[in-house]
């Protein structure tokens, strides 16, 4: 495959930064993620304009401006805490996930894989939400993720190279997937899938921060068609370096339900979940996505 010019200079850009950030101390590590971070913020106050929208698009008048654009730079730069965090993958040990992360909850993971099936893992864009599945694997849940095919292939395999040394293995985001995915949770694995996105197609219309949300339909769809539990839980990040692992109650699939409506109700629980949780940590949240979950932007 022939690749641009541009390809080549974000893949080596790339892989140079994760080359110094592996031999940095890990808090030194998130030293140049802030630094990074607070450039591009105060570099790009039009494009925040619009993320500080969103903010307000969900909190409305009941926090000040003040306090959005607060909001807003701790997200940003938790984000670039993320991606050094991910940067650091390869060196990321059990010792490590567990000396860094309050992880009580993760056995619910475990509690719900019945006759050798597994569950899926539901998980918002909050806090270092790839953290959630590497701390999963580690503990010993064979993790399965979805991924979207990058424009930048050198990018894209090299991630996919990382992801499979973590012992993810990862499926596209593609409806000749599914039955793989449904064998994988009959076989005891665990499909962790972030949700809160918004779908034009196969979607499920549900209420989310305070406005009508069309969700993806796949995270029930997976779990009804599997016969597993939908394991609902979210990451903080407390100050720098520490994470909070939390999970909520399972939902399970119901058979004497029409599809449609067993879908829905499984979507509408964890989405309520999510709703409440972030609106508890603001701050944690990702607020910058391409696929904003409310669907069409707040007006300028």
């Amino acid at each position: 495959m022939k690749h641009r010019v541009r390809d080549y200079v974000e893949y080596g850009l790339l892989r140079g930064m994760t080359a110094v950030v592996g031999r940095l101390p890990h808090r030194a590590a998130l030293a140049l993620g802030w630094l990074v971070a607070r450039l591009s913020f105060l570099l790009s106050r039009r494009r925040m304009k619009k993320f500080e929208r969103r903010i307000a698009q969900v909190f409305g008048d009941s926090i000040s401006a003040r306090e959005r654009r607060r909001i807003l730079w701790r997200a940003w730069r938790n984000l670039a805490f993320n991606a050094i965090e991910s940067m650091r993958t390869p060196l990321v040990t059990l010792d490590w996930i567990k000396k860094v992360t309050h992880h009580d909850d993760i056995h619910m993971l475990f509690d719900n894989m019945k006759n050798g099936r597994g569950v899926v893992l539901a998980v918002p864009h909050m806090g270092n939400w790839e953290l959630a599945g590497v701390a999963s694997q580690l503990f010993g849940a064979q993790l399965m993720i979805i991924v979207r095919r990058q424009r930048n292939m050198l990018t894209y395999e090299w991630l996919n190279r990382m992801r499979a040394s973590a012992g993810l293995e990862s499926f596209l985001r593609e409806a000749r997937s599914f039955t793989g995915i449904v064998k994988g949770l009959q076989q005891g694995k665990v499909l962790a899938i972030l949700p809160d996105l918004w779908a034009k197609a196969e979607a499920v219309p549900v209420p989310f921060l305070g406005h009508a949300a069309r969700i993806p339909a796949g995270m029930a769809a997976f779990a009804r068609e599997a016969g597993v539990p939908i394991i609902p839980a979210y990451v903080v990040r407390e100050g720098w370096t520490r994470h909070r692992w939390k999970g909520f109650p399972p939902i399970h699939p119901d058979p004497s339900l029409d599809r449609d409506a067993d879908v829905e109700r499984m979507t509408r629980y964890v989405i309520g979940l999510f709703d409440q949780a972030i609106r508890e940590h603001p701050d944690q949240y990702y607020w910058f996505n391409g696929r904003w979950v409310l669907g069409e932007e707040p007006p300028a």
